[in-house]
């Protein structure tokens, strides 16, 4: 038999069964006042932590931040591109409030990548190395990391500009005479900038002294060691950036670099006190620039 929806309604205005005492003393027992209004709040997920860069991320990204140099696709990065085109010295706060800016909008890579970019600036147009080297003691007072990333990318110099690969300066007859001039120049310009720029962060105190002398012994173990060869035009030409590499380092070292001038001067006065036969790729015009040197660092 089923109950039709009349029936089921009707229960309720029928007769009611009396409730057993024991479970009327239940219900009166029970709470009777509204329970206290929680907001829901829905379970917070763990936002995953960044894991930690290894010690060597630098070394790791140095490469591909060089290979991408010039590219500008990034806003921040050509923003901070067209800044450091823009300095000068009357612009020089300007244009490194706005370069911290840029960098503190983004992530460490991005931080990296635009040192490597102010370095490259640096050494491939040396008349600016002063004004990078005041452009970076500036952003160091608000992005202390920076001055990892310089010290980086020094001792990586060997890595990502490989110092044997020297051009020599063609011959007339060759039919890519005036492009081979061009790229011998820019060769050492790069070479005479980055031994220029090394030594000015030095001077600001934005590179340790250890990071310049292994820099500086690097390129007087090259020197002693390519002047030995037997003389050829590319062994003579690599001697000759390899003085004027030290050179440019040494006149401008201040008084108070002892041992870097000590491991310079005497590391130049051995290498004079060889019989010249011992030192055929050494010419009369690095031994002139040698004794140049020897001055400087008296």
């Amino acid at each position: 038999m089923s109950l039709s929806v009349a029936q089921v309604y009707g229960v309720r205005f029928a007769e009611k069964l009396p409730l057993p005492k024991i479970v009327q003393d239940n219900i009166a027992k029970l709470r009777i006042t509204p329970v206290a209004f929680k907001p829901f709040r829905p379970p917070s997920r763990a936002v995953p932590r960044p894991r930690a860069q290894p010690d060597n991320w630098r070394e790791n990204v140095l490469v591909e931040a060089v290979r991408r140099v010039k590219e500008r696709e990034d806003p921040e990065y050509d923003d901070v591109f067209g800044s450091l085109n823009k300095i000068a010295t009357r612009t020089l706060d300007k244009m490194s409030e706005k370069i911290v800016a840029n960098i503190k909008k983004r992530d460490e890579l991005f931080r990296l990548r635009v040192t490597t970019l102010l370095f490259d600036v640096a050494i491939t147009q040396s008349s600016y190395c002063t004004l990078m080297a005041d452009c970076s003691k500036k952003i160091v007072v608000d992005i202390p990391e920076i001055r990892e990333d310089l010290a980086a990318q020094t001792l990586m110099f060997p890595k990502l500009y490989n110092m044997t690969e020297t051009i020599t300066y063609p011959l007339t007859s060759d039919p890519k005479y005036a492009e081979k001039v061009v790229d011998w120049m820019k060769l050492k310009d790069k070479r005479r900038g980055y031994a220029k720029f090394v030594t000015q962060l030095f001077v600001r105190e934005l590179v340790s002294e250890d990071v310049v002398l292994t820099c500086l012994q690097q390129v007087i173990d090259d020197l002693g060691e390519t002047a030995r060869q037997e003389k050829t035009e590319q062994t003579e030409e690599n001697t000759t950036q390899f003085v004027d590499f030290l050179f440019e380092s040494s006149k401008v070292l201040p008084s108070t670099a002892v041992s870097l001038k000590t491991t310079i001067r005497e590391s130049m006065k051995g290498l004079l006190d060889l019989p010249r036969m011992d030192l055929p790729s050494l010419c009369m015009r690095s031994r002139f620039k040698i004794e140049d040197i020897l001055k400087c660092v008296q």
